[in-house]
């Protein structure tokens, strides 16, 4: 057992503090606090502390909402209040990028907030993994989740599953995708679900009940979404982020739209455009970009199935305009590269993780100088951040 005191948040929200000159993070932690901690993973340069007992207790400190949150791992900031979790994030991304100033979107909905939650299954226990562990924490409900998700949770256990995965989806009409991974033989019952506006239910990744995606409005626009089909988490900040898009995007000839999706980012962008290329390589959201250019009476959007890594090598149409929303890891160094090579004159990067937008950063920076830049919270009460960049040509 260590004695620590906590001299500052890490860009995971946990406090750091030191032992011996050696660091040491330890997760539900504050600066200024004083703290009992038990270490649980030793490394060579840092350890890992297991908070034991705070002695010296921060003013910022607040008791959490949830009553699972000392245990789940989905959570990281409810020991701060939300405008505190706001400062934490704004000073946090100021850091990483070296900006003095960008502007903060808050989240008007910070509780009850997601559209999409993923729920482990283990010898019929339905919950969470506590963090680096596979021992599930049971829960009744999940305090960001969207109530019509709660209210699925509570029919989960009729299906008896004593194994497996459910994910569970809502849109802003409370209408419910319910995705089930499993090799066990499921109890499924249209009369177990009353109550809920169940539009389907897909079972290793079959249809058994339904159909196998819904409808989504936002911003004046409709978008159809298959089950397996990416979305944002939180319909609030995606209209803000929608307007963002809006706003930046200037007239153009020509946008290339990367990491597409169902194609929300291009069909906003496309009233401004005389073409929009979107290339995406889930085939659902091929396909559902395709219907949601019909269902919005847009013409001028030509969807693409393929890897952007690939495909973009090959297009030898010029772009003005980029806008880039890749997964967590990032664009790779071949599309980074055709980028460069496009002679784009303006890029928007939308990116969940600030560390890989930097190290792109530091490729594009080369032919490109941040003009504007933007911290969404799409993800309240996590450490984690929404940032969308503004890049015009050198």
């Amino acid at each position: 057992m260590f004695k620590v005191k906590i001299e500052r948040l890490d860009h995971q929200g946990r406090g750091i503090g030191y032992i011996e000159n050696k660091i040491v993070f330890i997760p539900n932690t504050l600066p200024g606090e004083m703290v009992k901690c038990q270490i649980i993973e030793e490394k060579k340069n840092y350890s890992i502390g297991n908070l034991i007992k705070i002695i010296e207790t921060s003013h910022q400190r607040v008791t959490p909402f949830c009553p699972f949150y000392n245990r789940c791992g989905g959570c990281h900031l409810e020991h701060l209040s939300y405008e505190a979790t706001l400062k934490y994030k704004e000073e946090k991304v100021k850091n990483i990028f070296k900006l003095d100033k960008i502007e903060v979107i808050q989240n008007e909905h910070p509780i009850n907030y997601r559209n999409k939650i993923s729920l482990k299954v283990k010898n019929k226990r339905i919950g969470f993994y506590e963090p680096k562990t596979n021992t599930i924490v049971e829960i009744e409900k999940c305090f960001l989740a969207d109530e019509s998700i709660n209210e699925v949770i509570k029919h989960l256990k009729q299906l008896n599953i004593k194994n497996g995965e459910f994910t569970i989806r809502c849109n802003t009409n409370r209408e419910i995708l319910l995705i089930i991974n499993t090799q066990d033989r499921i109890n499924f019952k249209e009369e177990d679900f009353n109550g809920i506006k169940l539009v389907g239910v897909i079972l290793n990744q079959k249809t058994i009940y339904g159909e196998n995606y819904f409808y989504e409005r936002i911003h004046g626009l409709l978008f159809k979404i298959s089950y397996d089909a990416f979305f944002q988490i939180n319909p609030y900040i995606v209209d803000k982020l929608f307007t963002i898009v809006e706003k930046e995007i200037e007239n153009s000839n020509n946008i290339l739209d990367l990491y597409s999706g169902v194609g929300t980012l291009g069909i906003v962008a496309s009233n401004k455009a005389k073409k929009v290329m979107s290339i995406e390589i889930i085939k659902n959201s091929v396909l559902d970009n395709l219907n949601n250019c019909k269902l919005n009476k847009k013409t001028n959007i030509f969807p693409v199935l393929g890897d952007a890594s690939k495909v973009l090598p090959k297009i030898k149409e010029v772009f003005d305009f980029v806008i880039v929303d890749p997964p967590r890891k990032g664009l790779d160094k071949k599309s980074i590269n055709t980028i460069l090579k496009s002679k784009a004159k303006k890029i928007i990067y939308i990116s969940c993780d600030p560390m890989t937008l930097k190290r792109d950063l530091e490729v594009l920076k080369t032919e490109y100088h941040i003009e504007k830049f933007y911290l969404l919270d799409m993800f309240s009460y996590t450490y984690h951040v929404e940032c969308v960049c503004l890049l015009n040509r050198r």
